[in-house]
């Protein structure tokens, strides 16, 4: 009998250390810190001014879902680190120096080859914003006539170019160039996505035509890691608590207020 007790007080002792572990840690670049990349300004998703490398009192969509995954994460507001990574740069191979970047990334089968994405985040298609006194277009065919804005490395270029086929198209590096031409009157439409074109539109409602339409591709945003992150599973189960939660819906409300459904669809 003795040995029989001794032998359920050593299962007990034995199984203390695993009742009370802890979860493991996130495991982060930098332990209890998490680096989140960004590439501003996106009107609605994320704002900020840039100082050298890092991104100062950022704030938007993007910025208060990351600290809501930090907070899953078991890391406060104050160790989140946030940096400027060119969109342009965002989807090459090989190490990254954040742990995940919130740049309205669609997620895509060939962006997927190179880089891990988190579970999704955000729906959206591409959206048709018109210069000042731009004929507005009522079909895909009028709007392949145009002289089309786009910023490269995007799906909104990657839909003129292989899609719509549209042969008069100008590329420029950054959002925020690219809305500047329409609005310099340089090309006729600048085709990006719905909620970020409707954000800018809503901003400097003077500056730009109306929103023409939108395309129907049906896009997903995820947060972008380096392929293989061993992050990658930690920060979708944040993404899917708080979508299923509704913080997630709550933020877009916050930050958007756009009626897409009254936006027509081109065809």
């Amino acid at each position: 009998m003795k040995h029989l007790v001794a032998a359920v007080l050593l299962a007990a002792l034995v199984a203390v250390p695993v009742a009370t572990a802890k979860p493991a840690a996130a495991p982060t670049l930098k332990p209890g810190q998490l680096t989140v990349g960004l590439n501003p300004p996106a009107v609605g998703f994320q704002i900020g001014t840039l100082r050298g490398n890092d991104v100062i009192n950022p704030s938007g969509f993007e910025i208060d879902l990351a600290k809501d995954i930090a907070a899953k994460l078991g890391i406060s507001a104050a160790n989140i680190k946030w940096i400027n990574i060119p969109f342009d740069t965002l989807f090459r191979p090989g190490s990254k120096p954040f742990d995940f970047a919130f740049e309205e990334s669609t997620i895509t089968a060939a962006r997927a080859k190179a880089v891990d994405f988190t579970a999704p985040y955000f729906n959206a298609n591409q959206g048709v914003l018109l210069k000042v006194g731009a004929t507005v277009p009522h079909s895909l065919a009028d709007l392949k006539k145009m002289t089309i804005c786009a910023q490269s490395t995007t799906t909104g270029l990657d839909y003129v170019q292989h899609q719509l086929h549209a042969s008069k198209v100008q590329i420029y590096n950054t959002t925020a160039a690219a809305f500047a031409a329409v609005q310099a009157g340089r090309c006729d439409a600048f085709v990006m996505d719905v909620p970020i074109i409707a954000s800018q539109k809503k901003t400097k409602p003077s500056a730009y035509g109306p929103i023409a339409g939108q395309i129907e591709t049906h896009e997903q945003y995820g947060g972008v890691l380096a392929k293989g992150s061993k992050l990658t599973p930690f920060v979708s189960k944040a993404i899917r608590a708080l979508t299923a939660d509704g913080t997630i819906a709550k933020l877009q409300k916050k930050w958007f207020a756009i009626d897409v459904a009254k936006i027509p669809v081109l065809k």
